[in-house]
């Protein structure tokens, strides 16, 4: 039985330029982490340095690069591909090209994969947060020029001296509660901390409305509810300080924002005599 493999490409590589520059052969095989005899094998050109012990793989080298770099475009777009539909896509390609393969169905299995995985340390698989469309089209110089226009606005009514009070610093954030339950385990960048997956269906989703100021003190929240009429069940079960809102689509809208400061946010500002 053939020894496992446990070095990479990238350290034969260098243990090979390192004994091109002079160095011993067994000093840069214990120093890279390679068998000696391998590492021999590769100066004397007995073997070629892409050259891998264990059965040759399905896809050629160029093509799994391809895949590569594919899985990690999509995930940076924001639609990571799960397992199965990259094994759907091998199964496609494999078919098309009318390839000989040991695969049921033509199509891949677990080991397959997790070698796959294992020949690309770049990938990895995490659970993604869900990700609306309108979030994901918010750009840098959206952002830039909003705290701009809230500069300029500050300046100009004389109210910049609210930035020195953290009491008096607000802000309120939507939080989405998604009905339908996170996709699976996609393929995206390893190392990569927030993995975002586009979610279908922006209305299966519970909206809620969380305010608080920089000094670390919350307003009362508010649930946006997607109902033309709030069911009393539902009313009864949300804490008597909460606000609760309505709109069509179940998202914030201007109006359901507008009761929310009126009737809810500035009574508890002047009760907490917050200027």
């Amino acid at each position: 039985m053939a020894p496992r493999k446990n070095y990479t490409l990238d350290q034969i590589e260098k243990a090979v330029e390192a004994v091109k520059n002079g160095e011993k052969i067994a000093s840069a095989a214990q120093r890279f982490g390679v068998p000696r005899i391998t590492l021999h094998d590769k100066i004397t050109r007995r073997t070629s340095i892409g050259c891998s012990m264990g059965p040759s793989t399905i896809l050629t080298k160029v093509e799994e690069e391809i895949l590569e770099k594919w899985l990690l475009t999509l995930a940076e777009k924001h639609i990571p591909l799960t397992k199965d539909c990259l094994l759907d896509s091998v199964q496609k390609l494999i078919i098309n090209q009318n390839r000989k393969n040991p695969f049921t169905n033509n199509r891949p299995g677990k080991k397959w994969f997790h070698s796959f995985m294992k020949r690309h340390p770049n990938l990895s698989q995490r659970v993604p947060d869900n990700l609306s469309r309108a979030r994901d089209n918010v750009s840098e110089d959206n952002i830039r020029t909003w705290f701009k226009e809230i500069e300029s606005y500050l300046e100009e009514h004389n109210l910049k001296n609210i930035l020195n009070n953290p009491h008096r610093l607000f802000n309120a954030d939507e939080s989405a509660f998604f009905l339908s339950p996170k996709p699976d385990r996609v393929i995206c960048k390893k190392g990569d901390k927030h993995p975002y997956s586009k979610c279908g269906d922006e209305k299966d989703n519970l909206t809620v409305l969380i305010t608080g100021n920089a000094a670390g003190v919350l307003a009362p929240p508010m649930i946006v509810f997607s109902y033309e009429r709030i069911p009393s069940s539902v009313a009864a079960s949300v804490p008597d300080e909460w606000a609760i809102g309505k709109s069509e689509s179940g998202w914030m809208c201007s109006s359901t924002f507008y009761e929310y400061v009126t009737n809810v946010f500035n009574p508890w500002l002047e009760q907490n005599n917050i200027e």
